[in-house]
Protein backbone atom coordinates (compact mmCIF):
# COMPACT_ATOMS: atom_id res chain seq x y z
CA UNK A 1 0.00 0.00 0.00
CA UNK A 2 1.25 3.25 -1.04
CA UNK A 3 1.95 6.43 1.49
CA UNK A 4 -1.27 8.27 -0.48
CA UNK A 5 -3.21 5.61 0.28
CA UNK A 6 -1.96 5.07 4.04
CA UNK A 7 -2.68 8.86 4.45
CA UNK A 8 -5.98 9.07 2.57
CA UNK A 9 -9.08 7.25 1.59
CA UNK A 10 -9.89 6.24 -2.08
CA UNK A 11 -12.53 8.50 -2.02
CA UNK A 12 -10.51 11.35 -0.87
CA UNK A 13 -7.83 10.57 -3.16
CA UNK A 14 -10.74 10.90 -6.37
CA UNK A 15 -11.80 14.14 -5.01
CA UNK A 16 -8.42 15.40 -4.90
CA UNK A 17 -7.26 14.31 -8.00
CA UNK A 18 -10.66 15.79 -9.90
CA UNK A 19 -9.78 19.11 -7.85
CA UNK A 20 -5.85 19.03 -9.08
CA UNK A 21 -7.53 18.56 -12.61
CA UNK A 22 -9.76 21.64 -12.92
CA UNK A 23 -7.06 23.42 -10.89
CA UNK A 24 -4.55 23.26 -13.93
CA UNK A 25 -7.61 23.92 -16.65
CA UNK A 26 -8.44 27.17 -15.10
CA UNK A 27 -4.67 28.26 -14.57
CA UNK A 28 -2.95 26.74 -17.09
CA UNK A 29 -5.77 26.17 -20.26
CA UNK A 30 -8.61 28.53 -19.79
CA UNK A 31 -9.94 30.53 -22.66
CA UNK A 32 -7.59 28.50 -24.42
CA UNK A 33 -9.63 25.05 -24.39
CA UNK A 34 -13.86 24.77 -24.78
CA UNK A 35 -15.30 24.81 -21.34
CA UNK A 36 -17.31 21.27 -22.12
CA UNK A 37 -13.92 19.80 -22.34
CA UNK A 38 -12.60 18.20 -18.70
CA UNK A 39 -9.40 17.56 -18.18
CA UNK A 40 -8.80 13.57 -17.08
CA UNK A 41 -5.12 12.80 -17.06
CA UNK A 42 -1.95 14.09 -17.71
CA UNK A 43 1.27 12.11 -18.78
CA UNK A 44 4.58 13.43 -19.21
CA UNK A 45 7.69 11.01 -21.02
CA UNK A 46 11.07 12.55 -22.49
CA UNK A 47 9.76 14.14 -25.46
CA UNK A 48 5.94 14.50 -24.82
CA UNK A 49 3.47 15.78 -22.49
CA UNK A 50 -0.30 14.27 -23.19
CA UNK A 51 -3.56 15.60 -21.87
CA UNK A 52 -6.22 13.92 -22.03
CA UNK A 53 -9.58 15.76 -22.29
CA UNK A 54 -13.64 14.37 -22.06
CA UNK A 55 -16.29 15.73 -23.87
CA UNK A 56 -19.23 16.95 -21.51
CA UNK A 57 -21.33 18.77 -23.84
CA UNK A 58 -25.27 18.68 -24.18
CA UNK A 59 -26.04 20.08 -27.17
CA UNK A 60 -24.06 20.64 -30.68
CA UNK A 61 -24.68 22.33 -34.12
CA UNK A 62 -24.64 20.56 -37.29
CA UNK A 63 -21.46 22.07 -39.16
CA UNK A 64 -23.49 20.93 -42.44
CA UNK A 65 -26.83 22.48 -41.93
CA UNK A 66 -26.32 24.39 -38.83
CA UNK A 67 -29.26 22.96 -36.77
CA UNK A 68 -28.81 22.33 -33.24
CA UNK A 69 -28.77 19.40 -31.77
CA UNK A 70 -29.66 17.33 -28.45
CA UNK A 71 -29.20 13.72 -28.96
CA UNK A 72 -26.44 12.35 -28.73
CA UNK A 73 -24.70 9.00 -29.52
CA UNK A 74 -22.59 6.62 -26.80
CA UNK A 75 -20.60 6.76 -29.56
CA UNK A 76 -17.00 8.86 -29.59
CA UNK A 77 -13.98 10.03 -31.72
CA UNK A 78 -10.25 10.75 -30.35
CA UNK A 79 -7.54 12.74 -32.50
CA UNK A 80 -4.59 14.16 -31.17
CA UNK A 81 -4.17 17.93 -31.72
CA UNK A 82 -0.47 19.16 -31.22
CA UNK A 83 -0.21 22.77 -29.06
CA UNK A 84 2.78 25.08 -28.29
CA UNK A 85 5.41 22.70 -26.89
CA UNK A 86 6.71 22.96 -23.07
CA UNK A 87 10.04 22.73 -21.03
CA UNK A 88 11.65 21.32 -24.47
CA UNK A 89 8.37 18.66 -25.09
CA UNK A 90 5.85 18.55 -27.78
CA UNK A 91 2.26 19.00 -26.49
CA UNK A 92 -0.31 16.91 -27.51
CA UNK A 93 -4.16 16.54 -26.73
CA UNK A 94 -6.26 13.93 -26.83
CA UNK A 95 -9.67 15.14 -27.22
CA UNK A 96 -12.58 12.42 -26.93
CA UNK A 97 -15.46 14.27 -28.81
CA UNK A 98 -19.05 13.08 -29.10
CA UNK A 99 -21.00 12.50 -31.88
CA UNK A 100 -24.31 13.63 -32.28
CA UNK A 101 -27.60 12.90 -34.53
CA UNK A 102 -28.72 15.47 -36.66
CA UNK A 103 -32.23 16.99 -35.94
CA UNK A 104 -32.72 18.14 -39.59
CA UNK A 105 -34.09 15.54 -41.68
CA UNK A 106 -33.74 17.57 -44.65
CA UNK A 107 -29.72 17.72 -44.12
CA UNK A 108 -27.41 15.91 -45.77
CA UNK A 109 -25.61 13.68 -43.39
CA UNK A 110 -27.52 12.07 -40.10
CA UNK A 111 -24.24 11.95 -38.01
CA UNK A 112 -21.70 14.49 -36.79
CA UNK A 113 -18.99 15.05 -34.64
CA UNK A 114 -19.07 18.02 -32.23
CA UNK A 115 -16.74 20.85 -33.31
CA UNK A 116 -13.93 22.74 -31.00
CA UNK A 117 -14.62 26.14 -32.15
CA UNK A 118 -11.45 28.55 -31.26
CA UNK A 119 -9.49 25.27 -30.61
CA UNK A 120 -8.81 23.60 -33.87
CA UNK A 121 -10.45 23.81 -37.00
CA UNK A 122 -11.96 20.44 -38.60
CA UNK A 123 -9.79 17.72 -39.57
CA UNK A 124 -6.48 19.92 -38.17
CA UNK A 125 -4.11 17.79 -36.80
CA UNK A 126 -2.40 21.62 -34.50
CA UNK A 127 -4.39 23.65 -32.53
CA UNK A 128 -5.04 27.09 -34.10
CA UNK A 129 -2.77 29.12 -31.59
CA UNK A 130 0.15 26.49 -32.54
CA UNK A 131 -0.37 27.49 -35.97
CA UNK A 132 -0.59 31.38 -35.24
CA UNK A 133 2.96 30.72 -33.81
CA UNK A 134 3.70 29.09 -36.58
CA UNK A 135 3.10 32.10 -39.02
CA UNK A 136 4.31 34.18 -37.17
CA UNK A 137 8.06 32.79 -36.84
CA UNK A 138 7.61 32.19 -40.27
CA UNK A 139 6.95 35.58 -40.87
CA UNK A 140 9.97 37.15 -39.30
CA UNK A 141 12.58 34.38 -40.23
CA UNK A 142 11.13 32.29 -43.04
CA UNK A 143 9.57 28.55 -43.17
CA UNK A 144 12.89 26.45 -42.85
CA UNK A 145 14.28 28.66 -39.74
CA UNK A 146 10.94 28.79 -38.19
CA UNK A 147 10.73 24.37 -38.37
CA UNK A 148 14.70 25.02 -36.74
CA UNK A 149 13.51 27.04 -33.88
CA UNK A 150 10.11 25.36 -33.50
CA UNK A 151 12.06 21.23 -33.42
CA UNK A 152 14.50 23.24 -31.03
CA UNK A 153 11.74 23.85 -28.45
CA UNK A 154 10.52 20.50 -28.73
CA UNK A 155 7.75 20.53 -31.17
CA UNK A 156 7.07 18.66 -34.28
CA UNK A 157 6.20 20.57 -37.81
CA UNK A 158 7.77 20.54 -41.05
CA UNK A 159 8.62 23.65 -43.39
CA UNK A 160 6.04 22.71 -45.98
CA UNK A 161 3.25 22.28 -43.36
CA UNK A 162 3.97 25.96 -42.33
CA UNK A 163 4.40 27.33 -45.64
CA UNK A 164 0.39 26.17 -45.84
CA UNK A 165 -0.43 27.62 -42.56
CA UNK A 166 1.24 30.97 -44.58
CA UNK A 167 -1.14 30.38 -47.37
CA UNK A 168 -4.46 30.12 -45.33
CA UNK A 169 -3.63 32.75 -43.05
CA UNK A 170 -2.95 35.17 -46.79
CA UNK A 171 -6.11 33.41 -48.21
CA UNK A 172 -8.84 34.44 -45.41
CA UNK A 173 -8.19 37.86 -45.61
CA UNK A 174 -9.38 37.41 -49.38
CA UNK A 175 -12.00 35.49 -48.74
CA UNK A 176 -13.73 38.33 -47.04
CA UNK A 177 -12.61 41.45 -49.52
CA UNK A 178 -14.61 39.13 -52.36
CA UNK A 179 -17.73 39.61 -50.24
CA UNK A 180 -17.25 43.44 -50.04
CA UNK A 181 -20.17 44.89 -51.84
CA UNK A 182 -18.32 48.75 -50.94
CA UNK A 183 -15.56 48.92 -53.41
CA UNK A 184 -16.24 51.70 -56.08
CA UNK A 185 -13.00 52.68 -58.15
CA UNK A 186 -11.21 48.95 -58.60
CA UNK A 187 -7.85 49.32 -59.94
CA UNK A 188 -5.51 46.78 -61.69
CA UNK A 189 -1.88 45.86 -62.46
CA UNK A 190 0.50 43.10 -63.17
CA UNK A 191 3.83 41.98 -61.43
CA UNK A 192 5.91 38.67 -62.11
CA UNK A 193 7.07 36.60 -58.99
CA UNK A 194 10.40 35.79 -61.14
CA UNK A 195 11.53 39.05 -63.22
CA UNK A 196 11.68 38.27 -66.87
CA UNK A 197 9.41 35.24 -66.71
CA UNK A 198 6.57 35.88 -68.22
CA UNK A 199 4.65 32.48 -67.34
CA UNK A 200 5.08 33.98 -63.18
CA UNK A 201 2.93 37.05 -64.14
CA UNK A 202 0.04 37.91 -61.55
CA UNK A 203 -2.95 40.24 -61.52
CA UNK A 204 -3.01 42.64 -58.23
CA UNK A 205 -6.20 44.14 -57.60
CA UNK A 206 -6.63 47.02 -55.43
CA UNK A 207 -9.65 49.31 -54.17
CA UNK A 208 -8.32 52.69 -55.31
CA UNK A 209 -10.47 55.32 -52.54
CA UNK A 210 -8.39 53.28 -49.37
CA UNK A 211 -5.26 51.81 -51.82
CA UNK A 212 -5.60 48.21 -50.21
CA UNK A 213 -4.87 45.22 -51.73
CA UNK A 214 -8.35 42.75 -52.74
CA UNK A 215 -6.87 39.84 -54.15
CA UNK A 216 -3.82 38.45 -56.04
CA UNK A 217 -4.21 35.86 -58.81
CA UNK A 218 -2.56 34.32 -61.20
CA UNK A 219 -2.40 34.98 -64.69
CA UNK A 220 -2.31 38.22 -66.76
CA UNK A 221 -5.62 37.37 -69.16
CA UNK A 222 -8.79 38.24 -69.97
CA UNK A 223 -9.61 34.58 -68.42
CA UNK A 224 -8.34 35.07 -65.06
CA UNK A 225 -9.09 38.99 -64.28
CA UNK A 226 -12.75 38.65 -65.99
CA UNK A 227 -14.14 36.40 -62.83
CA UNK A 228 -12.63 38.69 -59.85
CA UNK A 229 -14.48 41.35 -61.36
CA UNK A 230 -17.92 39.77 -61.86
CA UNK A 231 -16.98 39.60 -57.91
CA UNK A 232 -17.24 43.29 -57.76
CA UNK A 233 -20.51 44.59 -58.62
CA UNK A 234 -20.48 47.61 -56.75
CA UNK A 235 -17.38 48.76 -58.65
CA UNK A 236 -18.57 50.67 -61.33
CA UNK A 237 -15.03 52.09 -62.31
CA UNK A 238 -12.13 50.12 -63.53
CA UNK A 239 -8.79 52.08 -63.29
CA UNK A 240 -6.26 50.12 -65.57
CA UNK A 241 -2.81 49.81 -67.45
CA UNK A 242 -2.58 49.81 -71.36
CA UNK A 243 -2.88 45.97 -71.61
CA UNK A 244 -5.57 44.82 -73.97
CA UNK A 245 -6.74 41.74 -71.70
CA UNK A 246 -7.99 44.23 -69.06
CA UNK A 247 -9.61 46.57 -71.00
CA UNK A 248 -11.72 43.75 -72.62
CA UNK A 249 -12.56 41.80 -69.01
CA UNK A 250 -13.50 45.00 -68.32
CA UNK A 251 -15.56 46.13 -71.20
CA UNK A 252 -17.41 42.36 -71.46
CA UNK A 253 -18.56 43.00 -67.58
CA UNK A 254 -19.59 46.50 -68.08
CA UNK A 255 -17.02 48.58 -66.58
CA UNK A 256 -16.53 52.22 -66.69
CA UNK A 257 -12.44 52.09 -67.42
CA UNK A 258 -10.40 54.76 -67.26
CA UNK A 259 -6.50 55.39 -66.92
CA UNK A 260 -4.25 55.19 -64.04
CA UNK A 261 -2.87 58.29 -63.31
CA UNK A 262 1.28 56.47 -63.58
CA UNK A 263 0.51 55.78 -67.37
CA UNK A 264 -1.12 59.46 -67.78
CA UNK A 265 2.54 61.03 -66.14
CA UNK A 266 4.12 58.93 -68.08
CA UNK A 267 2.15 59.55 -71.54
CA UNK A 268 2.20 63.95 -70.37
CA UNK A 269 5.89 63.30 -70.34
CA UNK A 270 6.57 61.67 -73.15
CA UNK A 271 4.59 64.47 -74.95
CA UNK A 272 6.42 66.99 -73.56
CA UNK A 273 9.99 65.45 -74.51
CA UNK A 274 8.65 64.92 -77.85
CA UNK A 275 7.67 68.44 -78.51
CA UNK A 276 10.92 69.96 -77.07
CA UNK A 277 12.47 67.44 -79.37
CA UNK A 278 11.25 68.34 -82.75
CA UNK A 279 10.72 72.20 -82.23
CA UNK A 280 13.60 73.40 -79.74
CA UNK A 281 16.86 74.58 -81.49
CA UNK A 282 19.92 73.04 -81.40
CA UNK A 283 23.26 74.80 -80.60
CA UNK A 284 26.20 73.49 -81.95
CA UNK A 285 29.69 73.59 -81.58
CA UNK A 286 32.45 72.53 -83.45
CA UNK A 287 36.00 72.36 -83.31
CA UNK A 288 38.42 73.95 -85.24
CA UNK A 289 42.02 74.67 -84.17
CA UNK A 290 42.43 75.19 -80.69
CA UNK A 291 38.90 76.62 -79.90
CA UNK A 292 35.11 75.81 -80.73
CA UNK A 293 33.09 77.90 -83.49
CA UNK A 294 29.18 77.99 -83.30
CA UNK A 295 28.13 76.05 -86.54
CA UNK A 296 25.09 77.39 -89.26
CA UNK A 297 21.78 77.17 -87.52
CA UNK A 298 20.00 76.09 -90.09
CA UNK A 299 22.34 72.97 -91.50
CA UNK A 300 23.90 72.40 -88.00
CA UNK A 301 27.61 72.51 -89.85
CA UNK A 302 29.98 74.58 -91.17
CA UNK A 303 29.53 75.57 -94.92
CA UNK A 304 33.62 73.83 -96.19
CA UNK A 305 32.81 71.19 -93.84
CA UNK A 306 32.88 67.38 -95.21
CA UNK A 307 29.95 65.11 -94.14
CA UNK A 308 29.90 61.53 -93.77
CA UNK A 309 28.07 60.00 -96.92
CA UNK A 310 28.63 56.48 -98.38
CA UNK A 311 26.81 55.78 -102.09
CA UNK A 312 23.78 53.28 -102.05
CA UNK A 313 25.88 51.13 -104.25
CA UNK A 314 28.57 51.03 -102.16
CA UNK A 315 26.10 49.97 -99.25
CA UNK A 316 24.42 47.45 -101.56
CA UNK A 317 27.96 45.78 -102.14
CA UNK A 318 28.85 45.66 -98.85
CA UNK A 319 25.58 43.71 -97.76
CA UNK A 320 26.18 41.44 -100.61
CA UNK A 321 30.12 40.93 -99.40
CA UNK A 322 29.10 40.44 -95.72
CA UNK A 323 26.10 38.12 -96.82
CA UNK A 324 24.09 39.93 -94.03
CA UNK A 325 20.35 38.92 -93.57
CA UNK A 326 17.53 40.85 -94.64
CA UNK A 327 17.14 42.31 -91.34
CA UNK A 328 20.85 43.10 -90.80
CA UNK A 329 21.06 44.63 -93.94
CA UNK A 330 17.88 47.29 -93.17
CA UNK A 331 19.50 47.47 -89.57
CA UNK A 332 22.76 48.55 -91.49
CA UNK A 333 21.29 50.67 -93.78
CA UNK A 334 19.05 52.94 -91.15
CA UNK A 335 22.77 53.04 -89.01
CA UNK A 336 24.63 54.51 -92.46
CA UNK A 337 22.12 57.02 -93.32
CA UNK A 338 21.32 57.84 -88.91
CA UNK A 339 24.94 58.59 -89.17
CA UNK A 340 24.90 60.67 -92.37
CA UNK A 341 22.33 62.81 -91.60
CA UNK A 342 23.42 63.63 -88.05
CA UNK A 343 26.73 64.51 -89.09
CA UNK A 344 24.45 67.11 -91.25
CA UNK A 345 22.63 68.56 -88.02
CA UNK A 346 19.36 66.55 -88.06
CA UNK A 347 17.62 65.94 -85.26
CA UNK A 348 16.71 62.60 -84.02
CA UNK A 349 12.66 63.08 -84.78
CA UNK A 350 13.51 64.09 -87.62
CA UNK A 351 15.82 61.21 -88.10
CA UNK A 352 13.05 59.38 -87.22
CA UNK A 353 10.76 60.49 -89.51
CA UNK A 354 12.53 60.70 -92.31
CA UNK A 355 13.35 56.81 -91.79
CA UNK A 356 10.01 56.19 -90.91
CA UNK A 357 10.80 54.28 -87.53
CA UNK A 358 10.01 55.17 -83.74
CA UNK A 359 12.62 57.62 -81.98
CA UNK A 360 13.19 54.87 -79.46
CA UNK A 361 14.79 52.94 -82.30
CA UNK A 362 16.76 55.13 -83.75
CA UNK A 363 18.06 56.20 -80.26
CA UNK A 364 19.36 52.30 -79.97
CA UNK A 365 20.65 52.31 -83.09
CA UNK A 366 22.71 55.37 -82.66
CA UNK A 367 23.91 54.02 -79.18
CA UNK A 368 25.02 50.12 -81.32
CA UNK A 369 26.59 52.36 -84.44
CA UNK A 370 29.65 51.41 -83.58
CA UNK A 371 29.21 47.82 -82.68
CA UNK A 372 27.23 47.69 -86.01
CA UNK A 373 29.88 49.08 -88.39
CA UNK A 374 32.42 46.88 -86.03
CA UNK A 375 30.72 43.66 -86.81
CA UNK A 376 30.00 44.52 -90.48
CA UNK A 377 33.65 45.29 -91.60
CA UNK A 378 34.85 41.46 -89.52
CA UNK A 379 32.47 40.00 -91.34
CA UNK A 380 33.58 41.51 -94.82
CA UNK A 381 37.49 40.53 -94.05
CA UNK A 382 36.67 37.39 -92.79
CA UNK A 383 34.19 36.63 -96.35
CA UNK A 384 37.69 38.13 -98.46
CA UNK A 385 40.09 36.09 -96.72
CA UNK A 386 38.34 33.05 -97.50
CA UNK A 387 37.15 33.84 -100.87
CA UNK A 388 41.29 34.68 -101.47
CA UNK A 389 42.29 31.42 -99.73
CA UNK A 390 40.21 29.50 -101.84
CA UNK A 391 41.30 30.72 -104.94
CA UNK A 392 44.62 30.67 -104.22
CA UNK A 393 44.39 26.43 -103.12
CA UNK A 394 42.50 25.94 -106.56
CA UNK A 395 45.48 27.98 -108.47
CA UNK A 396 47.89 25.88 -105.80
CA UNK A 397 46.18 22.63 -107.13
CA UNK A 398 45.87 23.40 -110.97
CA UNK A 399 50.02 24.69 -111.15
CA UNK A 400 50.92 21.30 -109.20
CA UNK A 401 48.70 18.54 -111.88
CA UNK A 402 50.42 17.40 -114.76
CA UNK A 403 48.30 17.74 -118.17
CA UNK A 404 48.27 14.77 -120.38
CA UNK A 405 46.87 16.02 -123.45
CA UNK A 406 49.92 17.81 -124.05
CA UNK A 407 52.67 15.81 -126.39
CA UNK A 408 55.92 15.19 -125.07
CA UNK A 409 57.27 17.63 -127.69
CA UNK A 410 54.11 20.21 -127.98
CA UNK A 411 54.90 23.70 -129.60
CA UNK A 412 55.15 26.78 -127.57
CA UNK A 413 52.20 28.97 -126.93
CA UNK A 414 53.54 31.79 -129.05
CA UNK A 415 52.88 29.35 -131.93
CA UNK A 416 49.53 28.95 -130.99
CA UNK A 417 46.34 30.18 -132.91
CA UNK A 418 45.25 32.14 -129.66
CA UNK A 419 48.03 33.77 -129.15
CA UNK A 420 47.36 37.20 -130.79
CA UNK A 421 44.52 36.94 -127.85
CA UNK A 422 46.79 36.45 -124.96
CA UNK A 423 46.10 39.27 -122.99
CA UNK A 424 42.55 38.44 -122.78
CA UNK A 425 43.02 35.07 -121.79
CA UNK A 426 45.24 36.17 -119.00
CA UNK A 427 43.20 38.35 -117.45
CA UNK A 428 40.18 36.48 -117.45
CA UNK A 429 41.84 33.06 -116.06
CA UNK A 430 42.78 35.85 -113.50
CA UNK A 431 39.33 36.51 -112.96
CA UNK A 432 38.72 32.51 -112.36
CA UNK A 433 37.60 32.16 -116.00
CA UNK A 434 38.12 28.97 -117.58
CA UNK A 435 38.30 27.68 -121.33
CA UNK A 436 34.51 27.48 -121.45
CA UNK A 437 33.85 31.18 -120.18
CA UNK A 438 36.61 32.46 -122.63
CA UNK A 439 35.99 30.74 -125.53
CA UNK A 440 32.83 32.83 -126.22
CA UNK A 441 34.51 36.11 -125.30
CA UNK A 442 37.02 35.73 -128.01
CA UNK A 443 34.89 34.40 -130.69
CA UNK A 444 32.95 38.14 -130.18
CA UNK A 445 36.57 39.09 -130.77
CA UNK A 446 37.05 37.47 -134.26
CA UNK A 447 38.75 34.02 -132.90
CA UNK A 448 37.52 31.58 -135.18
CA UNK A 449 39.00 28.43 -133.42
CA UNK A 450 37.68 25.28 -131.14
CA UNK A 451 37.51 25.85 -127.39
CA UNK A 452 39.67 22.71 -127.09
CA UNK A 453 42.61 24.89 -128.49
CA UNK A 454 41.94 27.53 -125.85
CA UNK A 455 42.09 24.75 -122.79
CA UNK A 456 45.77 23.58 -124.93
CA UNK A 457 46.67 27.04 -124.99
CA UNK A 458 46.13 27.81 -121.06
CA UNK A 459 47.54 24.87 -119.97
CA UNK A 460 50.85 26.03 -121.88
CA UNK A 461 50.83 29.45 -120.36
CA UNK A 462 50.25 27.83 -116.74
CA UNK A 463 53.56 25.74 -117.45
CA UNK A 464 55.32 29.21 -119.06
CA UNK A 465 54.15 31.92 -116.97
CA UNK A 466 52.66 30.14 -113.95
CA UNK A 467 52.53 33.24 -111.96
CA UNK A 468 51.35 35.66 -114.40
CA UNK A 469 47.92 33.04 -114.10
CA UNK A 470 47.38 33.60 -110.86
CA UNK A 471 43.98 34.47 -109.32
CA UNK A 472 43.79 38.49 -108.86
CA UNK A 473 43.67 38.65 -104.57
CA UNK A 474 40.31 40.35 -103.70
CA UNK A 475 40.89 43.76 -101.88
CA UNK A 476 38.79 45.16 -99.20
CA UNK A 477 36.83 48.01 -99.48
CA UNK A 478 37.71 51.26 -97.15
CA UNK A 479 36.87 50.44 -93.60
CA UNK A 480 33.92 52.15 -92.10
CA UNK A 481 34.76 53.11 -88.62
CA UNK A 482 33.52 55.02 -85.60
CA UNK A 483 35.31 55.68 -82.20
CA UNK A 484 33.41 56.17 -79.27
CA UNK A 485 33.70 57.98 -76.62
CA UNK A 486 32.54 59.17 -73.34
CA UNK A 487 30.49 62.11 -72.65
CA UNK A 488 32.41 63.71 -69.81
CA UNK A 489 36.10 63.28 -71.96
CA UNK A 490 34.23 65.61 -75.17
CA UNK A 491 33.27 67.83 -71.72
CA UNK A 492 36.37 68.26 -70.14
CA UNK A 493 38.67 68.39 -73.71
CA UNK A 494 36.05 71.05 -74.60
CA UNK A 495 36.92 73.26 -71.40
CA UNK A 496 40.30 73.03 -71.67
CA UNK A 497 40.87 73.86 -74.91
CA UNK A 498 38.31 76.47 -74.93
CA UNK A 499 40.05 79.90 -75.44
CA UNK A 500 40.10 82.21 -72.43
CA UNK A 501 39.56 85.52 -71.64
CA UNK A 502 42.07 87.68 -71.33
CA UNK A 503 42.31 89.86 -67.78
CA UNK A 504 41.76 93.97 -68.23
CA UNK A 505 44.58 95.88 -67.54
CA UNK A 506 44.83 97.87 -64.47
CA UNK A 507 43.10 101.12 -65.92
CA UNK A 508 43.82 104.36 -63.73
CA UNK A 509 40.53 106.82 -64.41
CA UNK A 510 41.56 110.43 -64.07
CA UNK A 511 39.10 113.33 -62.65
CA UNK A 512 38.26 114.34 -66.23
CA UNK A 513 37.27 111.21 -67.13
CA UNK A 514 35.29 110.00 -64.53
CA UNK A 515 33.28 113.37 -64.93
CA UNK A 516 32.90 112.93 -68.31
CA UNK A 517 29.35 112.08 -68.94
CA UNK A 518 28.69 108.45 -70.21
CA UNK A 519 32.41 107.71 -69.71
CA UNK A 520 32.60 103.89 -68.86
CA UNK A 521 35.34 101.49 -68.59
CA UNK A 522 36.44 99.52 -72.04
CA UNK A 523 35.41 95.87 -72.49
CA UNK A 524 37.82 93.79 -73.01
CA UNK A 525 38.94 92.06 -76.48
CA UNK A 526 39.18 88.36 -77.09
CA UNK A 527 41.78 87.12 -79.14
CA UNK A 528 40.40 85.10 -81.73
CA UNK A 529 41.21 81.10 -81.53
CA UNK A 530 43.90 79.52 -83.76
CA UNK A 531 43.58 77.93 -86.48
CA UNK A 532 45.90 75.40 -88.22
CA UNK A 533 46.02 72.48 -90.49
CA UNK A 534 45.43 69.58 -87.98
CA UNK A 535 41.78 70.14 -87.72
CA UNK A 536 39.34 67.44 -86.11
CA UNK A 537 35.70 67.91 -85.74
CA UNK A 538 33.00 67.34 -82.56
CA UNK A 539 30.35 68.70 -81.84
CA UNK A 540 27.86 69.28 -78.26
CA UNK A 541 24.01 69.44 -78.70
CA UNK A 542 21.85 71.24 -76.90
CA UNK A 543 18.27 71.88 -76.82
CA UNK A 544 16.86 69.01 -79.06
CA UNK A 545 19.62 66.87 -78.14
CA UNK A 546 20.23 67.80 -74.73
CA UNK A 547 23.06 66.71 -73.17
CA UNK A 548 24.63 64.30 -76.43
CA UNK A 549 28.16 64.62 -77.18
CA UNK A 550 29.28 62.90 -80.33
CA UNK A 551 32.45 63.12 -81.45
CA UNK A 552 33.50 62.09 -85.26
CA UNK A 553 36.52 61.58 -87.37
CA UNK A 554 36.14 63.59 -90.75
CA UNK A 555 36.08 60.52 -93.55
CA UNK A 556 36.20 61.94 -97.19
CA UNK A 557 33.58 60.66 -99.49
CA UNK A 558 34.43 57.10 -100.67
CA UNK A 559 35.62 56.38 -104.11
CA UNK A 560 33.67 54.80 -106.34
CA UNK A 561 34.53 50.77 -106.93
Amino acid sequence: MSTLEQVFRPETIQQIYQLEMQARTFFEWEGIVPPFLVLQNIEREDRQIRYYWVSRSQTAACPFCGTLSTTARHDYFEKPLQDLPQDGRAVYHWVRRQRYVCANPACERDLFVERLPGFADDGARKTLRFQRACVARALDSGCKPAEDALKREGATVSNDTIARYVKGAAARPLESNLARNDVRVLAVDDIYLRKGDKSSGCTVFLDEETHRVLIIVRGTTKAAVKPVLESFPSAAFFSRDRASAYASAAAECEKIQVADRFHLIENAHQAVQDALMALLPATIFLRQGDGWVLADPGTGRLADRPVFTVPDDQVEARILLAQLTPRQAQRYRHTLKLLEWADQGLRSAEIAQALGIPLKEVQQLCRAAVKTLDTVEAKIRTRIQQTNDAQNHRADRQQDRHPTILRPRARPSRDSIVEPYRDTVIRAVQQGGTHRTIHPLLQGQGFTGSANAVYQYILKLRQEIPEALRPVPMESPADLQLQQISRDTVYKHAADSRPKAKEAAPHTASPSDASAPGSAQRPVSLEPPRAHPDVWEGGVRRGGDAGRAVRRTKKPNLPPP
